[in-house]
Parts: structure tokens; sequence; C-alpha cells
């Protein structure tokens, strides 16, 4: 039976619902602020929405050490920057509608943590997290990163209940925590505590394509210390880690320049592989806290990778490359800098073409009038960890939205219509 004419109606007859709870989730602050995060009010405010629909059962809210041996797991990364993260208060949620038969089963997957908010007023709506909506966009931080898609999975589910779609195999959606700053750990938690999920759809913000591909990358710091007290001398000039800085700055960007040129020559790609520089920090942040030689400083930088790249030969090269462009300078000869990751190695992921949920999304985007297509992602995110700890494939989809993590974030409010559409018809051809 071809259920695109009541899933269009239930979305009409849902739509004012869906967008409350979106704009009221949007409202409700799930900021990660290393290395602990406040997602818990939200994880509670999705699983209330799930209890009017679905037994008590069905819901697992868990906090990550509840989940066996999970430190033990050789991908779990217990700090951020060298600081223990903290997981107390900070709840999985995993919601189920349970199959009739022995089906294939999927998970609608997505994070609820957000990135925090520097600016104190934003330009559409002065309110960061107002979750208004205005010209078909609703703006807030994490309406596209990625509560929308996030909270699309649990109203597939509702769709597959309110229009009493029966199918053979379970059918899932999860909201986990602390996938910002390089965290994962909760998807990790997930992936272990429901290993034999056949598949998911991760609902990162891809513009509705189907993200087949997405990459990887690490947080590079590297640490200056010079030696004696810093302050001022009238004899002789003390040694200054700025001056060492700058020079790391333009090895850096010289590393830039070169990967991307042996990247368009060997790959013929034609898209950039960013190594971002985004903090330089040495004697304060500003005047008052200037007015002495300071003896330490650093650099934060992001080194990306595609799919196919093999992170250890990446980490090699790098360092290779930029001991060789140090080595000129004599002030390093003697105090070599630190280069220490601050996150785990984020890994780009692949997924498996042949997978028979492949043709099942792929009918969903027919049977609702949306152009297929197939695309290697230009970001990072947690879909590496799905085949590294459990037997689950993963394929990025998400709704169309932009800003993400800057001023003004907004979601596309008929992306995350279509996405819903695109989940339950997806549930009901590969779970049937």
């Amino acid at each position: 039976m071809n259920y695109v004419k009541e899933i269009d109606k239930w979305i009409l007859e849902n739509n004012d619902e869906i967008l409350n709870r979106l704009s009221e989730l949007v409202r409700i602050k799930t900021i990660n602020v290393p290395p602990s995060g406040n997602e818990k009010f939200g994880q509670e405010y999705i699983a209330d929405m799930c209890s009017k629909f679905i037994s008590s059962k069905n819901i697992d809210l868990f906090e990550l050490d509840e989940v066996k041996d999970i430190r033990k797991n050789k991908l779990f990364f217990p700090t951020i920057d060298g600081i223990n993260r903290i997981y107390k208060n900070r709840p999985n949620l995993v919601v189920k509608i349970p199959g009739n038969g022995d089906g294939k089963s999927i998970i609608f997957s997505g994070h609820i943590d957000t990135m925090p908010v520097k600016e104190k007023e934003w330009n559409v709506f002065k309110d960061p997290f107002s979750g208004k909506i205005k010209d078909g966009k609703m703006y807030g931080r994490g309406t596209a990163d990625m509560k929308a898609g996030t909270l699309s999975g649990f109203f597939a589910l509702k769709c597959l209940h309110d229009l009493n779609i029966k199918l053979k195999g379970d059918v899932y959606a999860e909201s986990v925590v602390d996938e910002e700053y390089g965290g994962v750990n909760g998807t990790i938690a997930a992936r272990m505590r429901y290993p034999n999920i056949d598949f998911a759809i991760l609902s990162e913000p891809s513009g509705l394509n189907v993200g087949v591909k997405s990459r990887g990358g690490v947080d590079i710091k590297i640490s200056v210390i010079e030696e004696g007290y810093g302050g001022i001398s009238f004899n002789s000039p003390p040694p200054n880690p700025i001056f060492k800085l700058s020079k790391i700055a333009l090895a850096l960007q010289k590393y830039d320049r070169y990967r991307n040129k042996k990247l368009k020559a060997l790959f013929k790609k034609k898209d950039y592989l960013p190594l971002f520089v985004y903090q330089i920090t040495s004697g304060g942040l500003g005047y008052f806290e200037s007015g002495s030689i300071p003896v330490q400083g650093h650099i934060y930088c992001w080194l990306e990778v595609l799919s196919d790249m093999n992170p250890d030969e990446v980490r090699i090269e790098f360092k290779d490359f930029m001991k060789k462009e140090l080595n000129k300078y004599s002030e390093f000869k003697n105090y070599y800098p630190e280069f220490k990751e601050v996150i785990r190695f984020l890994e780009g992921h692949n997924t498996d073409l042949n997978n028979s949920a492949m043709k099942s999304i792929s009918k969903a985007y027919k049977d609702i009038g949306i152009k297929y297509n197939e695309k290697s992602l230009n970001f990072a995110c947690d879909a590496f960890a799905f085949k590294k700890c459990s037997k689950t494939d993963v394929v990025v989809i998400g709704p169309k939205g932009g800003n993400l993590h800057g001023m003004d974030e907004f979601v596309e409010i008929d992306s995350v219509l279509s996405l819903i559409k695109i989940m339950v018809l997806t549930a009901i051809n590969y779970c049937s």
C-alpha cells in the first residue's frame, strides 16, 4: 500500500504541533559546555512528548555510564583539552515502536546538544533561542544543528503510530548527548546499548541530500612555553612566545596551501580541504591584561580529512611538514612546540551503497517528488561511530538550514516536513 496521501494528510493536520514542539525545544537551552553539558531538560521534553503515544517500556532514558564497559571501548575518548568529560545528568534517549515480525530495523538518530552563543542579540530575532519563524525559516541556536532533524525522527514514529502502520521490523528514534566539541561518546553509548539495529538515518543538516560520505578531522593545540619569568627586561630582550606563534601560523598557512594543491593534483578534487586556524592566544585578551612579555601561548587549529584518508598517514604528513618548516628557524632548534590533539580524531564515514535501505530511501524520495542526490558531505560528524561500535550502517539525511554555530542559525520549515515524510516512507519500505 502507498501511504503518501495518508502521510501528507497527517503532516497537514499535525503541522502546528510539529512547529510548536520544535520551537519549544529550541527555547530549551541544551548547550554543550565542556567538560559537561545541559542536555537533560531537552531530553526529558522529548521523552514526555513520546509518552503520549508510546508505552513507557519502550522509552529508554539512560546515562552513559549505565552502559556496561563503555569506558573500556577503544573509541571512548574521556577528555577534552586534557580535562575529564562529565556525563552525570546528561542522559541519552532512545524510543522504539516494536515490529510484529522478523523484519529489518531502522533508527533515526540525532544529537540534542548545541554549541554556545557568543552574541547577546541576533539580527533577525534578538533572542538567539527564539524559535520564531520568518519567511519559512525558524531561527535559533540548534534549529539546523540539529534539533529539527532530531525531532523529525520522533515525529516519524508518531506518524507511524497515528496511522496505525504495522511493520515487521522495529523502528527507533534517538537523541544523544555530547556530539559537539568532538564528543561522540553519547553516540558510542547508544550503539553499544542497541548494537543490532540494521540501519540508521543520521539527520545532520545535509540539505536533504543523501550523505553517503562525510569528512573527518581533529582539533589540535600547538603550545609554546618559554624559559624565564617574562615581564620586562631593560638589559636584554626576554624570549617571546608570540614571535614563535607567528612563525607557526605561517607554517600552518603553507601546509594548508600544500595539501590542497596536492589534493587537486592527485585526486582531481575541486573541493577545499581546510586547515582552520581559529585561535592564537598569548599575553591576555585585551589591553588591561597586557604590559609584560608572556612566557607561553598556543594556537588551536582544525585539521580536516576526506572519508577515504587514513588518519595516521595524515598525522604523519602534517607533523613532518611542520617540523621541516619550523626547523628553518633557529629558535625552534632547542625548543620545539608541543602538538596535542585535544579531541578524538573524528573519522570520515562511507555508506554501503549496496545496502537494501538505500533502495528504500530512493523510493521514498521518488514517492514524494524530491530529487534523490547522493553526495559526499563537507563536514565531520558522529557517523563514523555507527559501524565502529555496532552492526548499524548509516547515511546522513537532514533538513536545509544555514549559519550553523553562528549568528541567525536557521532551518527551512518545508525541508523539516519533507524529512519526516522521507523517514516514514523509508521505514515502511525497509521494515515491512
